[in-house]
């Protein structure tokens, strides 16, 4: 046993080594692997095996039984270095061959056919080299790996050490990846050993070569979004929030400041309506004309205090997209910190719809900003929302200005 044991160590040190050479050539990444969640990451797969059995000649030694057999497993990627495998294996589809190179239906161990094992199933870790020695790397492509498992084996009913066993196994192992899956070779050892005796019964030192393919599920959506909210938690997306909340709280104070004027005028307007009343009694047209003059100031004071940008929209699109959200963060922002701050929101459609239509989809689209505001712990009673449609463009009517929900502080 230890001078098996030996070979295989020497086997795989050459190996390492080898790996080690080669792998002076390969980028020095220094990336922090993403903390996935259990169902993120899984693979499964399955090979074909080239199998011997030996029991008193060297590790390369098949001339006691070879086999062709399958394996299908289930692999979860836990860091860089390891993986967990949970895998279930016949070494063999059909069963020695014998004296005349016909299946015999058992290995031949000194002509003895009581040594055959139908299947075994158990948990594999791999640990990769790569991973280990320079890091997380997601461009890289081969990962060699070495791999150790212990599980059940079954073998014949008929055999004097019993149905029900257990193994151990340990090799080496080579993978390329290619777009969502990837392709292997593993070269195996295991050996078995009677359950009830398992000290004084190992036998069975089979030899394996297995070459497969495996398909990774990547990460799940839940794990995506997560990672993606993070990507965007950095110092330059925090400076670049801060300068657009520094912005709008300026737009917001000179859009108070027009507004004071507009008040002053609306207020000057109505007391030279009321001097003209008392002054001009029978002229009742110099005093609809004031009156006039002060309602299309009134309908047209949004122009004066609204905000200075809007969210805008592809065609026939209702929700906000990824680069208008740091838009709707400030404006939650603001309101959080002006509690007297209220806002009407107004949605508009271009015209390349129906009336009935885009009203309609402008209605949604002031909604759904309505319900992010919300959710950013904005009280509902502080926003109002409204549709106009297509009944105000800007310029030409197929502009994508016209596709936007617009912002107007209402007074309460």
């Amino acid at each position: 046993m230890l001078k098996k044991l030996f070979t295989i160590g020497m086997f795989a040190s050459l190996m390492f080594m080898a790996y080690n050479a080669n792998a002076q050539e390969e980028k020095n990444y220094k990336l922090e692997y993403p903390h996935f969640g259990f169902w993120s990451n899984w693979s499964i797969g399955g090979s074909v095996i080239y199998s011997w059995q030996y029991e008193h000649g060297g590790i390369l030694d098949w001339r006691d039984g070879s086999n062709i057999g399958a394996n299908l497993f289930f692999e979860k990627e836990l860091s860089p270095v390891w993986s967990m495998r949970l895998i279930g294996e016949t070494p063999g589809l059909y069963h020695g061959w014998g004296e005349n190179s016909l299946p015999t239906g058992a290995y031949n161990r000194d002509g003895i056919m009581g040594y055959d094992r139908y299947g075994k199933a158990g948990i594999d870790f791999k640990m990769s080299f790569q991973g280990l020695c320079k890091g997380y790397d997601p461009e890289r492509r081969g990962n060699l790996y070495l791999l150790a498992g212990v599980g059940a084996s079954f073998s014949r009913d008929d055999v004097e050490l019993g149905f029900v066993g257990m193994y151990m196994q340990g090799g080496l192992g080579w993978s390329y990846k290619l777009s969502h899956s990837s392709i292997f070779i593993e070269i195996v050892d295991d050996i078995a050993a009677d359950i009830a005796n398992p000290i004084h019964q190992w036998h069975d030192n089979t030899g394996m070569v297995r070459l497969g393919w495996m398909y990774n599920f990547g990460p799940t959506q839940k794990d995506l979004d997560l990672i993606a909210q993070r990507a965007l938690l950095t110092q330059e997306n925090f400076d670049k929030m801060s300068n657009e909340i520094d912005g709008l709280r300026n737009d917001l104070r000179d859009a108070k400041t027009r507004e004071a004027k507009l008040i002053n005028r609306i207020n000057e307007l109505e007391a030279n309506q009321n001097n003209t009343n008392t002054i001009v009694k029978a002229d009742d047209g110099t005093a609809d004309s004031l009156r006039k003059v002060i309602e299309g100031y009134e309908s047209n004071k949004h122009n004066f205090y609204a905000l200075p940008f809007s969210i805008t929209y592809d065609i026939d699109q209702y929700t906000v997209s990824e680069d208008q959200m740091g838009k709707i963060n400030a404006i939650a922002q603001i309101m959080k910190d002006n509690e007297d701050v209220n806002f009407d929101i107004i949605g508009y459609c271009d015209y390349s719809g129906s009336d009935a239509y885009n009203q309609k989809l402008s209605e949604k689209r002031a909604e759904n900003v309505k319900k992010l505001l919300v959710r950013r712990g904005i009280a509902e009673d502080r926003l109002t929302t409204e549709g106009k449609g297509k009944t105000m463009p800007f310029g030409d009517i197929k502009n994508a200005i016209n596709r936007r929900v617009s912002f107007y502080r209402v007074n309460k």
